[in-house]
């Protein structure tokens, strides 16, 4: 009882999920591209074809500015990405995908697709959909916490 126990706990699921989806990405994602990182996939999917400052990429992905920073420039160095001077803001860059970019965005996109497919295989979609639910529901609890904070 005890053992069925340990391995329902939430903080043990979602660490052993998140180690098992960062290798699974790690191995597929560094075939589309040598040196494309698990990590960049968050950032480089925000900045889609509008565009996108790093402020904004840190804010929606509730990292610091200067985490989003360094991933940005790892991407630059992979040239997956370029910026421009914001139109409305001349202190601030617009950062876009490069035609590189854009192959490799539409390659990351297949990839994760097929993954969420397995999953959906696995759990039926309607099981899949109610736990991306719940996913949701618990992270607006913590952003809520956090505004009240």
């Amino acid at each position: 009882m005890e053992n069925q126990i340990n391995t329902r706990l939430l903080f043990k699921v979602i660490y052993i999920l998140k180690r098992l989806t960062d290798e699974w990405g790690e191995n597929r994602f560094t075939q589309l591209l040598p040196g494309f990182k698990i990590g960049y996939v968050p950032v480089f999917m925000c900045i889609g074809t509008d565009g996108i400052s790093n402020n904004e990429v840190a804010k929606e992905l509730q990292i610091t500015k200067m985490a989003a920073s360094k991933i940005v420039k790892e991407l630059f160095a992979l040239e997956l990405i370029t910026s421009e001077k914001d139109p409305l803001d001349a202190r601030s860059e617009r950062i876009f995908l490069t035609p590189k970019g854009e192959e490799i965005s539409e390659k990351v996109k297949e990839t994760a697709g097929e993954i969420v497919g397995e999953y959906r295989k696995i759990a039926g979609d309607e099981n899949y959909d109610s736990a991306i639910d719940v996913l949701l529901s618990i992270i607006r609890y913590h952003e809520d916490i956090k505004i009240k904070n």
